[in-house]
């Protein structure tokens, strides 16, 4: 059975739930609706459609109070206060590990128990990334949606979490909210209307290029409303209707109650009842949260902690996904009633990362590792991870999330697309990320207590949808950055490929001139992956490492909004290394503003890259360091940048050290001055290295990115002629 079978027969269930009719004989009416009605149909045909409907239903049994069909939607909220709300990573990996469980797992168990195995099973059109949606019958879907609220809380006790129930049509599924009440001809009269047409654009989008909407040729537009001559303008406002008026449309109505109940707590339902635990004045503070009391205090991994329920609950999820035994679990076990089930440890992101290097990553550096290292186990800390920097006790933190996801999801036209897209979104981040690790990275031997150990060095905290979070050693973060993302958008453009009228990889005008992976093997990003990376002590703060990345990813993402624009899809980067914590106090913006003088008309930093550039300034480093350019002239050179006004001065510092030092001359005049150039070829005039020009009189430059990124950037390529096509093949 196809997937859009099976949720023919799960909405023709769902109707029939209770009512004693036979499921069989409604799938040809849902049928009808969801995957036979035309995609711009007129009001006439949607009434007529709509009668057929109503009266089939009837004459099949059903009454008409009964024609409809429940969506549920929820998920967790504050995700990453309850994942940091620790700094130490065993509690940070078992909070990240239940938390996943609860949504991908448990909520589909509560499905299939209430509505019974196979009708619960059919009614799930994803579960993952956070979020679940999902059919039921009508009188069920409220109490649902308040099930999956009560399962966050009664499995992480402190998690917050959001669920919202709605019950729709079935014109609805296929048109979205109450298409017979507004339909083309109340959408263009509002649309003439010049006060109405700013807000309705926001809302009414234009649809992406290769969408069923933007595929209607203009007869059909015009055939949507029959009677009226409809000029360029109006033809292309009706196709912005149409894309929006889709089962799309329900999941953005969704997901605008679950905004509202999580900021309202009353609204779209029962009231919410959050986690309270009470500090008492006498009681003891937990040694994780630090904001609740105590229930136990004892030995744990050699260490003596004090831990509220909910955080020992993080701690023991995270030893089961480790693999620790039950001797080392018993801390936990002999003292709460709470067990975490066998399936919390059988799909742990360990597993299922051994489970691709005896499959698709079999033929892997990390593999071939691993067969000389057996008996290779999780990190226990940040230290372990770091110690396989070089230089040592650096880590690296990569957030990484797919650009306009959500608009893509908000069009879909029916629940069969949904679920085939955000299959299609996990599984390419999840190849990515595992095919960069397995190609950037190899096992480290840690010592532990005078024992040794060799450790995975890194830490997967979540890879939900298009959405991914880990810790890499510092010096490779670069490398796994840029290979996740060269994976994720190769892998989608594949399975979800992009109009023809989108630009490839090697079309776009970029500041870097030179060829690079990116563009060696050209493709067409469907779907881009943007990303921030932070590069920091091992012992800096993790919450303050979370902050710092979240903001540097939202700066890529408007770069790669930029070039969305200009037709090209790819993502983008943004990056910070620190050699302390307290370079930084504030945001990201603010320290730039005040360290680097990023102002309007200089910047001393080219921040943030396309993943072609970002490749580009990753070989200039190397090449760089290949030919051992003094650390002490790079630093200067950016010292004097920073401590003089205008771009004169320093761009004569620069050619005078490019000719005071000869061996390094031809070095600079390749990588630097003929490979970086302005992305506008109208501003590729004589320009001053190593300064690149803006408009309107402005100057921008990578000499302090290089200085920055440079001690982090290693010489030797492990797969230096890697080819990104053949590492994906077997994805």
């Amino acid at each position: 059975m196809t997937n859009a079978d099976r949720f023919t027969h799960a909405v023709a269930a769902c109707l029939a739930y209770g009512t004693g009719i036979d499921a069989h004989s409604l799938a040809d009416v849902v049928h009808q609706v969801l995957s036979d009605a035309p995609h711009a149909p007129s009001r006439t045909v949607l009434e007529k459609l709509h009668r057929t409907v109503t009266e089939r239903l009837r004459d099949a049994g059903l009454p008409e109070e009964a024609h409809r069909v429940a969506l549920v939607y929820g998920g967790a909220t504050k995700i990453k206060g309850y994942v940091f709300e620790a700094p130490a990573l065993p509690e940070i990996r078992g909070a990240s590990g239940l938390l996943e469980w609860v949504n991908d797992r448990h909520l589909p168990a509560i499905w299939r128990e209430t509505l019974g195995e196979s009708l619960g099973e059919s009614c799930i059109i994803y579960a993952g990334g956070g979020s679940f949606l999902a059919f039921a019958p009508a009188a069920r879907g409220a109490e649902l949606a308040g099930r999956i609220e009560q399962a966050f809380t009664r499995q992480t006790l402190t998690a917050n979490s959001v669920a919202v129930a709605a019950t729709f049509s079935l014109l609805e599924l296929r048109y979205g909210r109450r298409p017979l009440d507004f339909w083309a001809e109340e959408f263009l009269e509002r649309w003439r209307a010049p006060q109405l047409r700013a807000e309705l654009e926001t809302y009414y989008y234009e649809p992406l290029p290769g969408s069923a909407a933007a595929t209607l040729t203009d007869h059909d537009i015009c055939a949507t409303v029959p009677g009226q001559a409809l000029n360029h303008d109006e033809r292309a406002a009706v196709r912005r209707f149409l894309n929006r008026k889709q089962f799309g449309e329900l999941v953005t109505i969704l997901a605008t109650m679950f905004n509202r109940r999580r900021d309202e707590r009353a609204y779209a339902g029962a009231p919410r009842y959050l986690s309270l635990y009470p500090m008492l004045p006498w009681a003891e503070r937990c040694g994780s949260s630090d904001v609740r009391p105590a229930e136990w205090r004892g030995a744990v991994a050699d260490e003596t902690r004090a831990y509220s329920e909910p955080s020992a609950r993080k701690r023991y999820v995270g030893q089961l996904i480790k693999r620790d035994d039950d001797a080392q679990t018993r801390w936990y076990t002999s003292t709460f009633a709470w067990r975490a089930p066998d399936a919390l440890r059988d799909r742990s992101w360990e597993t299922r990362w051994e489970e691709f290097l005896e499959q698709k990553g079999a033929d892997t550096p990390y593999r071939r590792a691993m067969d000389q290292q057996p008996n290779v186990t999780p990190p226990r800390d940040l230290n372990e991870i770091g110690a396989a920097s070089r230089p040592d006790r650096y880590i690296g933190v990569i957030y990484a999330d797919g650009n306009n996801v959500g608009r893509l999801i908000a069009t879909l036209s029916t629940p069969d697309d949904l679920r085939r897209t955000s299959e299609h979104l996990s599984t390419a981040a999840a190849d990515a990320v595992f095919t960069a690790l397995a190609h950037c990275l190899q096992p480290v031997e840690v010592r532990r207590k005078r024992q040794r150990a060799v450790v995975h060095p890194f830490e997967i905290l979540t890879i939900g949808g298009d959405d991914l979070l880990l810790i890499v050693p510092g010096s490779r973060a670069f490398d796994v950055a840029l290979m996740i993302a060269s994976a994720f958008e190769r892998l989608l453009a594949q399975r979800l490929p992009a109009p023809v009228s989108v630009h490839a990889s090697n079309a776009v005008h970029t500041r870097y001139t030179r060829a690079t992976p990116v563009t060696q093997e050209p493709y067409t990003p469907s779907v881009g992956l943007s990303a921030g990376v932070v590069i920091a002590h091992e012992s800096a703060p993790i919450f303050f490492l979370r902050d710092l990345v979240e903001e540097l990813l939202k700066r890529a993402k408007k770069l790669a909004r930029r070039y969305a624009a200009q037709g090209y899809y790819g993502g983008a980067v943004d990056f910070m290394v620190l050699k302390s914590v307290t370079m930084v106090a504030d945001s990201v913006e603010a320290f730039r503003k005040a360290a680097l003088h990023d102002e309007s008309d200089r910047r001393l930093t080219a921040r943030p890259y396309t993943w072609h550039e970002f490749a580009g300034l990753l070989e200039t480093v190397r090449a760089l360091k290949r030919a051992t350019f003094p650390r002490s002239q790079l630093y200067r050179l950016r010292r004097v940048m920073e401590t003089t006004p205008g771009v004169i001065a320093s761009a004569m510092e620069y050619l005078y050290t490019r000719v005071r030092q000869t061996s390094l001359s031809d070095t600079l005049i390749d990588h630097i001055e003929q490979a970086w150039q302005p992305s506008d070829a109208t501003l590729r005039r004589p320009v001053t290295p190593p300064w690149l020009p803006l408009a309107h009189r402005a100057y921008e430059t990578i000499w302090p990115d290089l200085a920055e990124m440079y001690d982090m950037v290693s010489v030797v390529v492990e797969e230096q002629e890697w080819s990104i096509s053949s590492l994906i093949s077997k994805c």
